[in-house]
């Protein structure tokens, strides 16, 4: 958060952080932090922290290494399409599952940590995710399916059409 913040002020532009957490204490502990910069921490899992938000409020959302903790994917992705800004992005890193590290370690795959991870991606999976939840997925291009990497990072973007009021 602190980090993401810093980076945009060094370009001028000021982010209103807001953070869903779902340990009491850890959202306790950023909470102070967040406030100092403007910004607030729910203390929820991420369906009912996301569904205090109002909606066209967020410009970005970060998910690093966390959908595939998630068990309703698609419910989240789908509650926050109205929350983002027109232009507003998801920014995701999850692993991945087609990786050949994958494919070769078999179940010994560093990615496997069930029951932590109850989903694994494929870009062609998170496509279909993203279809489903009215998103645009960007840059799908060979690094962000390079089968040598354990993760996949890619973009969602908020498809806007006349009937998002626009």
């Amino acid at each position: 958060m602190v980090d993401i913040y810093n980076r945009f002020a060094t370009m001028g532009q000021t982010v209103v952080p807001c953070g869903i957490e779902v340990s009491e204490q850890l959202a306790s502990l950023s909470a102070d932090r967040a406030a100092e910069l403007g910004g607030k921490v729910i203390s929820a899992n991420a369906l009912d922290g996301s569904s205090e938000l109002n909606p066209d409020s967020i410009h970005v959302v970060v998910m690093s290494s966390f959908l595939e903790h998630e068990c309703r994917p698609l419910s989240l992705l789908k509650q926050l399409h109205p929350v983002l800004k027109s232009k507003g992005v998801i920014v995701l890193k999850v692993p991945n599952f087609a990786c050949w590290n994958r494919i070769i370690r078999g179940r010994t795959w560093c990615g496997f940590r069930y029951p932590d991870h109850v989903n694994y991606f494929t870009l062609r999976t998170l496509r279909r995710l993203a279809q489903e939840a009215a998103f645009t997925i960007s840059r799908q291009n060979y690094l962000d399916k390079f089968p040598l990497s354990d993760n996949i990072c890619t973009r969602f973007y908020r498809n806007v059409s006349n009937k998002d009021g626009e």
